[in-house]
């Protein structure tokens, strides 16, 4: 029997050891592919770029070249329309052809671009120059400057080092997709490989399962045994799982979800958007008709509002793992704080702030002074029309019924802040909907803001072991109740199990 036991235990830990490298070495070869398959698409995306940009850039001269005979042999203003509409779209085709070229993969590229560039210029100043002559009357000037082929041979020589370009380029292409054919069908055969090795361990597994079906039986008995002694133990083990569970559950959510919108990467292409955007504001403005600019601005506005969605979501996300410690604080030193923040707006709007003598309590101070920065800015914010805000500050000690949705009540002191205001309100059944982030009961051209303030707020509370409710009917104000205890320490910390049930 011990033999045995010895046996299948060693024979568990060879095919766990086994499993461990297969995984493992799986698991090396699907990131080496997908770093692979990563770098092709960037270079596909490179020469296509490059090719793209040539050949945008030689239609262009080709259409500027065509209004400008059709313009010498007829002297019709029309075909002047497409020429000088192709000239204010040139210097940004020069610049996408110059970018691009940075990137190519061909050590010669940038030398060939800067030359191809370099006769797009002369090419186009002699188009220019013919239409400028033709214009202020000498027409047969023009016409024979055109005759003189000098144009001619600069077209045959841009197209020469056009064509070298867009060759060499098309020629790297089919090599990046020979590249991932060749990388297709390796994965084809590691898939393989990996079939077959996984189809050899469920066998193993089952062999193993078989000669442990004895062992495991002998061993049932005492295990029912075991079991009633730990059933206990479970039960008193039961509520701090049940508050592990469901905090985990909200952060993995809430963490899912700032991942995929909110991810440190999407700085850097905004940035560059904004960057471009402003160059081409500042650089080419006397070229960009009322149209472009209109556009141009339009990127730039929601670049920058982007900008400040970004930012909101990593705050909303740092409340958890960089809060601080908490601190003895005076929530009435909180308030002065804000309220001299915000004493602009305060004074814009009239405001009428009422504040009774606040008590003091265990909190995060910064993280406090947001929540109540949050709350009073709303409250400033959504107010009536021709309606002087007014804005009332109470707490009070909370009834025992008031306290079902926590747990371990008897373990802390309880508090109950009340917010209330006579802004524009809301109805009842968007109460849950506000916390949520990126949630707007009104337009973004109503009322500033990105829509995550209260969800901010959400997290501050449930932090401090708290809940937060709002209350509130269309035109009759907005009242927002905050439950904590005064005495309570960061949520899942090691000093602390978290106290909400139930908050949602």
């Amino acid at each position: 029997m011990l033999n045995k036991l010895v046996q299948s235990l060693y024979s568990w830990v060879i095919l766990v050891g086994v499993v461990v490298v297969i995984i493992t070495g799986n698991s090396f070869y699907v990131v080496s592919t997908l770093d692979d398959l990563a770098a092709l698409e960037a270079r596909l995306f490179s020469t296509n770029r490059v090719i793209n940009a040539i050949n945008t850039l030689h239609m262009a001269i080709l259409r500027a070249e065509s209004g400008q005979r059709g313009y010498l042999l007829t002297g019709d203003d029309k075909y002047l329309v497409e020429y000088t509409a192709t000239l204010n779209r040139l210097n940004g085709l020069i610049d996408e052809v110059e970018i691009s070229a940075l990137a190519s993969d061909l050590p010669e590229q940038t030398r060939q671009v800067d030359q191809l560039l370099e006769l797009s210029k002369v090419k186009l100043n002699e188009l220019i120059r013919t239409v400028e002559i033709a214009r202020a009357g000498n027409v047969d000037e023009a016409i024979n400057i055109v005759q003189s082929n000098v144009g001619l041979q600069l077209y045959d020589r841009f197209q020469s080092l056009f064509r070298n370009i867009d060759n060499s380029e098309r020629e790297m292409q089919g090599k990046h997709l020979a590249n991932l054919m060749q990388l297709r069908r390796d994965s084809v055969n590691t898939l393989l490989i990996s079939a077959l090795t996984t189809a050899l361990l469920i066998i193993s597994i089952f062999v193993l399962l078989k000669l442990n079906m004895r062992e495991t039986f002998l061993h049932q008995r005492a295990l029912e045994e075991s079991n009633e002694e730990l059933e206990d133990k479970i039960a008193l083990r039961t509520q701090e799982l049940k508050l592990y569970s469901e905090e985990l559950a909200r952060s993995n959510r809430e963490l899912e979800d700032f991942a995929f919108v909110a991810s440190h990467d999407l700085q850097e292409p905004l940035r560059k958007i904004r960057a471009f955007g402003n160059r081409l504001d500042s650089g080419y403005n006397d070229v960009i008709d009322e149209r472009g600019k209109d556009f141009l601005k339009r990127m730039l506005s929601a670049a920058e509002r982007m900008s400040m969605l970004i930012t909101d979501l990593l705050a909303f996300s740092r409340i958890a793992t960089r809060g601080k410690a908490f601190e003895s604080v005076d929530i009435n030193e909180v308030f002065e704080n804000v309220l001299e923040d915000l004493e602009i707006a305060i004074e814009e709007g009239e405001a009428v702030i009422t504040l009774p003598k606040l008590p003091t309590i265990q909190a995060d101070k910064s993280q406090f002074e947001q929540l109540v920065l949050n709350l009073i800015s709303n409250a400033l914010k959504f107010k009536k029309d021709n309606e002087t805000p007014v804005i009332t500050v109470s707490y009070r000690t909370p009834a025992a019924e008031e306290l079902s949705m926590f747990l371990q009540i008897d373990s802390y002191e309880w508090i109950q802040i009340t917010i209330e205001d006579n802004g524009i309100g809301f109805d009842q059944s968007f109460a849950e909907k506000i916390f949520a982030p990126f949630q707007r009961l009104h337009g973004r051209s109503s009322y500033k803001g990105t829509g995550i303030g209260l969800a901010v707020c959400r997290r501050i509370v449930e932090r401090h072991n708290g809940e937060i409710r709002a209350y509130s009917e269309p035109g009759k104000g907005t009242k927002f109740v905050i439950t904590m205890p005064t005495n309570g320490e960061p949520f899942a910390t090691t000093n602390s199990e978290g106290v909400v049930s139930n908050a949602s």
